[in-house]
């Protein structure tokens, strides 16, 4: 397995202080700062020690794992549209395994593919084929993007199931933050060219933004505007507007202690999928703020075993 670069390095240390002064000045990077913190430690800490992952088709091999980085699942010359593909290395000639589409969190405006790789490889080492993208981000590509991007990606992933070994009767999502709200933006409101997924995981999510007060403008980078000028927008956007009895089971956890995505936002979520009958389960990470959540290991470790109970 290869080894982690957990060193400070330049780059690094540079990217960390420009957050912290523009924290200083800048409301709005009170509220995206642990994400943009967030970002910064983890693309190092993801990294292997001499692997470069910015380059186009890189493979690498451990023992458990086969990862196939940066494969292009739309457009070649759309830099945004990479994935990495997982797969456990034991994986046999005519052998077909359920598969997972990761999706990175940050706001819809910020984040990598790189931000998931423990949970990537963690998932790949419990016999899924795990598709970890990147998607165009706001305020350069506003939403829809981000989930027309992913629809894209789960699309891709279906037509490539053969070559993959992936049973394509068996394809979930797993996100958190903005990825665990497009994660279940694709169970309930899916794409018409493509099956319905068999499960999702959708953590620290914003599955309400209806909820988001008239005026403000905190989502105006990613929607264009406040909801006041574009409520039909926030809605259609929003997780549970979509939620119907048809969904497929759907696994929620919210940190106790989240500021950030208050969790009455999975709360009602859990109370719309409680009355349209769509299986689920909801677990409180207790005493945890948004960021801590995201690498809860017991909370994530639940999340896994939901998915295998489902998809496997």
């Amino acid at each position: 397995m290869s080894s982690h670069c957990l060193t400070h390095t330049p780059k690094m240390e540079s990217q960390h202080a420009d957050i912290m002064t523009k924290l200083k000045k800048d409301w709005m990077y009170r509220v995206f700062a642990p994400l943009l913190l967030l970002t910064t430690w983890s693309n190092v800490w993801a990294q292997p020690v001499g692997q470069s992952v910015d380059s186009d088709s890189e493979k690498s091999r451990s023992a458990d794992i086969q990862i196939d980085y940066n494969v292009v699942y739309g457009q070649p010359d759309e830099p945004m549209h990479r994935a990495d593909i997982l797969k456990p290395s034991t994986l046999k000639d005519g052998e077909k395994l359920p598969a997972l589409l990761l999706i990175h969190g940050g706001a819809w405006t910020l984040g990598d593919k790189r931000n998931d790789a423990k949970h990537a490889k963690r998932l790949a080492s419990l016999g899924f084929v795990v598709m970890s993208i990147n998607y165009r981000l706001a305020p350069k590509h506003p939403f829809p993007a981000q989930i027309d991007d992913c629809r894209l990606a789960l699309k891709w992933l279906h037509e490539h199931a053969d070559e993959l070994q992936v049973d394509s009767s068996s394809i979930g999502s797993w996100g958190y933050s903005a990825g665990g709200h497009l994660a279940a933006l694709l169970a309930t409101d899916p794409s018409p060219d493509v099956p319905r997924l068999k499960a999702c995981v959708a953590g620290g999510a914003p599955c309400d933004l209806t909820s988001i007060p008239l005026d403000s403008n905190l989502l105006k980078p990613v929607f264009g505007g406040p909801r006041r000028t574009l409520p039909e927008k926030y809605a259609d956007a929003s997780p549970i507007t979509h939620v119907s009895p048809d969904d497929p089971p759907i696994f929620l956890f919210h940190g106790s202690k989240d500021w950030l995505v208050p969790s009455q936002s999975s709360i009602s979520m859990k109370e719309a999928l409680q009355r349209e009958g769509v299986e689920f389960e909801y677990l409180v990470v207790p005493d945890k703020a948004h960021l801590m959540t995201f690498i809860d290991r017991e909370a994530t470790e639940k999340s896994y075993q939901f998915l295998i109970e489902r998809m496997r």
